[in-house]
């Protein structure tokens, strides 16, 4: 069965800025979307805020894992990867000992 889910989202942050953003993979109960303010924000099916998480610069890639139980963001600014878990809605860094 195919979900159909419509709401909008209005952030001034993201005026003007590139936006990406991410499904999560098998449930689709959330959304992340980062723009230009050096934030992911977590959205859920219904459109309401459930977590926003600050970054240390730009994200420049994000994705859920296969199960979608864990979203990974990377940013320009630091070698961490910050993992957001989607069963607590808590947040934790991984350092990938990249720069």
């Amino acid at each position: 069965t195919k979900r159909l889910f419509l709401f909008s989202l209005l952030e001034k942050a993201w005026s003007g800025s590139p936006v990406q953003f991410a499904w999560q993979k098998t449930l689709g109960n959330f959304l992340a979307v980062t723009g230009g303010d050096r934030a992911v924000k977590i959205f859920d099916r219904h459109g309401q805020k459930r977590n926003e998480i600050s970054l240390p610069g730009n994200c420049v890639a994000m994705d859920w894992d296969k199960d979608g139980d864990t979203l990974a963001i990377i940013t320009d600014k630091s070698s961490a990867i910050i993992l957001w878990d989607a069963n607590t809605n808590k947040t934790s860094q991984v350092d990938s000992g990249m720069r």
